[in-house]
Parts: structure tokens; sequence; C-alpha cells
């Protein structure tokens, strides 16, 4: 690693372990605070439970948003490295919209809480950091560091409701110095409002009700790394079968990005030299879209099992599960759909050519590893929202989650998902296959035009450059529709 690199790398190790003592400390005292056995004086127990709320937010926030890093700075593949970098803008935008609120800052946690603190305090001591820290909150928002798009890519592999794969595109513009360049300006208001939050529950609860607090006993269970023992042996051959996994997944997402770069303009050409409407060839781009968002999938997955297999925090490890957890819901939901089929690529690609047909094994098989992976119960809308929404509340309903997250089951089903993938890709080629059938059929069937313009460039087809169309009519008029735009390209 370079320089700064491994600084970060170590400076994240750092926050995870001290994230790691601090998440179930907090957590037992917030909801000692909520009981009716609290003995924090009414008029500073609100107070106090922002606090300490806070105090929970930030390390959680912070935890998650580290691991993002660390898993890109550790990556062997360019699209594993940005398949990370792209939660560290999501969990920006997440974390500050739920500590500043963006345009709704009275109802954001710093809002409510410096709402409340003025109207309580009882010392002026802490008055200049609060002010500092709300101006740099405001001053980084006003930068627009954040990118809301790819924010919604990251967690939902689209930005609008029936969004378009080629979408994802975007998400290979990500680079390691653009995430480096938010981390770098968010570092410090993090630093600031940490070392705030040690003074004031330190005025506040420590020192005035340090018998009651010493008292209290953790109620989140124990991270450990007993998960790690199952997997120990057989941590050198996971690695090289993600990363094999890894690296074929890029080249077919590079494949696909090809073909959606290439084919238009071809189309486009054809239709303008040959006056020929080629609308029936869209379903090919589409079909191309749906494997690259599959390949996407696949990266994203393999790349946070990674960050699972290669790291010795448990909290690390509860965090990449955590994801693991997203991901296959979104996975799930885009494939196959949870209520109903409508929309999903089994009723778009998968399915298509087998109406009213018996499906083939291999099918048949997508749709009991999706059903299996649905009636598991592992994924629900509850879960996902709690770990992609930062919002109130919600942070607190992660961390119970994270502490009880199962990790034989989780990496059984991410098992389940890598391997169905590649199928699901095979059927998608199989459609591709129809739909180029179908587009035989239906040019062999209307190819006078072709025959026009045969007539036109025959006196001329040995010549340099008109060989190669006068093959390409000859190949269109016998449907071959892939192999004169093959053809042409040769020019």
């Amino acid at each position: 690693m370079e320089t700064k690199s491994l600084w970060l790398w170590n400076l994240g190790s750092i926050i995870l372990e001290q994230s790691s003592k601090i998440l179930p400390k907090y957590y037992a005292l917030f909801h000692y605070m909520t009981n009716d056995e609290c003995a924090i004086d009414d008029n500073k127990k609100q107070l106090c439970q922002q606090i300490v709320s806070l105090e929970l937010f930030l390390n959680y926030f912070y935890s998650i948003y580290i691991v993002s890093l660390r898993g890109a700075l550790r990556a062997t593949n360019a699209k594993e490295q940005k398949a990370n970098l792209k939660y560290v803008n999501a969990y920006i935008i997440e974390g500050y919209k739920a500590l500043w609120g963006f345009t709704k800052h009275n109802q954001s946690l710093w809002g409510q809480f410096i709402k409340l603190y003025a109207n309580v305090k009882n010392t002026e001591a802490f008055d200049k950091m609060l002010e500092e820290i709300t101006c740099a909150l405001k001053e980084y928002g006003d930068n627009t560091i954040t990118d809301k798009d790819e924010r919604c890519l990251a967690m939902h592999y689209q930005i609008d409701k029936n969004g378009n794969p080629q979408e994802l595109l975007k998400l290979d513009e990500i680079t390691i110095e653009k995430e480096q360049e938010r981390y770098d300006q968010f570092r410090p208001i993090y630093h600031k409002m940490i070392d705030c939050f040690v003074k004031l529950i330190d005025y506040y609860l420590f020192k005035p009700y340090r018998t009651e607090i010493l008292k209290i006993q953790p109620i989140l269970p124990e991270l450990n790394l007993m998960d790690q023992i199952v997997w120990h042996d057989k941590i050198n051959e996971i690695n090289f079968a993600i990363t094999k996994n890894i690296e074929a997944q890029a080249k077919s997402f590079e494949n696909c990005k090809e073909m959606l770069r290439k084919y238009p303009l071809v189309f486009k050409e054809i239709s303008r030299k040959y006056k020929v409407d080629l609308s029936d060839c869209k379903e090919l781009l589409k079909s191309t879209e749906a494997m690259l968002a599959i390949s996407y999938f696949s990266l994203d997955l393999c790349s946070i099992l990674k960050v699972y297999f290669n790291s010795t925090i448990p909290l690390e490890r509860n965090i990449a599960l955590s994801r693991m957890n997203i991901i296959c819901h979104s996975i799930i939901d885009r494939v196959y759909g949870y209520r109903d089929r409508r929309g999903s690529y089994w009723e778009q690609y998968i399915t298509k050519p087998y109406l009213n047909m018996e499906l083939p094994d291999g099918v048949v098989k997508i749709r009991n590893v999706m059903e299996s992976l649905i009636a598991s119960n592992t994924y629900t809308q509850e879960k996902r929202s709690s770990f992609v929404h930062l919002k109130k509340d919600n942070y607190i309903q992660a961390i119970t989650y994270l502490y009880s997250n199962n990790p034989l089951v989780e990496i059984q089903n991410s098992e389940a998902i890598i391997k169905i993938l590649p199928e699901i890709q095979k059927a998608i080629v199989g459609v591709v296959k129809q739909v180029d059938s179908n587009i035989k059929c239906s040019y062999a069937r209307k190819n006078s035009w072709i025959d026009e313009n045969l007539k036109k460039v025959a006196p001329f087809k040995n010549q340099p450059g008109v060989k190669s169309v006068y093959e390409s009519l000859l190949l269109l008029k016998k449907g071959k529709i892939m192999e004169a735009i093959e053809k042409l390209n040769d020019i």
C-alpha cells in the first residue's frame, strides 16, 4: 500500500477497535435511560438520552464507513475496489442526512440536540465547540461533495424505480482519489464531534451519575471470531475462488459495457444507410443490459465476501455480514421479486422464451434457489431499511441486528446466490439466442430492400471497403444480423 493508504488502513483498524468497545457500552446505557429504573433527573434525562444516542450513531455510522474504505484499500481488482468505494459516498450521504438533514435541519439529530441543549444547559463551556461543529456540518453540505445518484445505485442498483441497468455504468467512474477526498472532508467533523461528546458525556452523565452507570451490564451479545474457525482451513481456497469469480465477472461487465457502447451506433448507422427498421434489435440490447447487471451483482457480493473472510476484527466482519444482507436482498428483489414476479428479470428475460411451455431444468433450478432464499426469512424489508437508512431510531435497530447476525446462514445464502448468478446469465444468453432467431426469421421474410442495395453495390463489390458492405448485405439477407454487424465493424 502507498503511505497514505497504509495510514488510512491503520487508522481504520484503531477506529473499529474503539467502536467495538464503545457500541455495547453506550447501547446498554441508552436502554437504561429509557426504562423506569433510570436514576437520572427528569429534567436532564432527555438531554442525556440525545447525547448518548448521538455517540452511538457516530460510532456505528463511522464504522460502516471505515469498513467500506478499508475494503477498497485492500482490493486486488479495480472493479472490486469500486464496488467497495461506492459505499463510502452512500454512507456519507446517509450519515450526513441523519446528522444535518440537508434542508430539514430542525428535524435532524444535530438540530434536535442543539435545540434541546440550548433550553436545559447549565454551562456555557461547550458552546464554542458546538458552534464550530454546526458551522462545519453546514459548510460540508454547501460543498456538495456527495453524489445522490451514486448512493441510489449503491443501495438499490438503480437511480429511479424501474431504472435502466445501464445506470450502473456510472459506478464505473468512481475513483479512490475522489472517495479519499470525501473522507478527508468529513474526518475532521467526525473527530470534533467525538471529542465534544466525550466531554459532554463526562460532564452530564459520568460525573453526577457514576455510581449508577457503573452498575449497568452489557445487553448485546459479545462479538467473537468463532465463525472464523469454521472457515480457517479454507481461507486461501475461498479467497482464490472469490478472486477468480471477480476477475471473470469484471471481464463480463467490460464486454457488456463495450457492446452497449458500440451496438446502438452500429444499429443507427445500418438504419440510416439502408433505410431499414432495426427496432427488433433493441431486445438484444435489453438482454445485454441484464447481463451487465448480473455481472455487477456478482462483483458486489464477492467484494464484500472478501472483506468478511480477510478481516480479523469481529465488528468489521459483522458489518460485512450486514452488507451481504443488503446486497442479497436487492439481488433477489431485482432478479425474482418477493411477492410477485412483475418487472423482475425472471419475467423480463429468464422465462420469456418459455411462455406456456415447461421450464428447462436450469431455469427450474434458479426458481428453486430463489424460493429457498425467500423462505429462509433472512431478508426482510425492516432489516434492510435499518441497515440502509441511518435515520432516527433506525440505527438503534440496525445495531441490534448487527449483533444478532447469523454468519453461517448469511455465508451459505451468499454462496448460493454467487453460484446461481452464472446460471441466470446462461438463461439470459438463451433469451438472446431466441430473440436473434426471431429477428432472423423476420428479416428473411422482408428483405426486398436488401436485394435493391445488393444490386447497387454488386458492380463495386471487390473495391476496398465495398466488399465488407456487400458481404454484410448477404448476411442480412439470410437474417444473420449480429454477423452482419461484426462484418461492418471490420471496415
